[in-house]
């Protein structure tokens, strides 16, 4: 089972006052929780990608930075067969793309 998740920390200054944007979880049959919005990878989704659409998808914002996605450290060519990305200094790695 693939379980692998990208969340974003958003944040906005008001009247001088920094804020981040939580919301709250509260599906059938689990405890209520605030969480960073965000959510599951689809299998060989970059974790932009994924980043993009699940702040799309549970808050209706859309993306316009991320903030160190210039860091990204590119794996393209290393293996043909296999690719991953991976972002630092506050990103894990994900397989993008794989051959067999």
């Amino acid at each position: 089972m693939f379980l692998v998740n990208s969340r974003a920390i958003i944040e906005r200054i008001v009247n001088g006052t920094l804020e981040i944007v939580v919301q709250t979880r509260d599906k059938a049959g689990e405890a209520k929780r605030i969480e960073l919005p965000g959510g599951r990878i689809e299998q060989y989704e970059s974790l932009t990608q994924a980043l993009i659409r699940e702040v799309k998808e549970e808050t209706g914002l859309d993306v316009v930075e991320i903030e160190g996605d210039d860091t990204r450290v590119d794996t393209t060519g290393i293996d043909p067969d296999f690719q991953v990305e991976c972002i630092r200094p506050f990103g894990a790695y994900q397989t993008i793309k794989v051959s067999f």
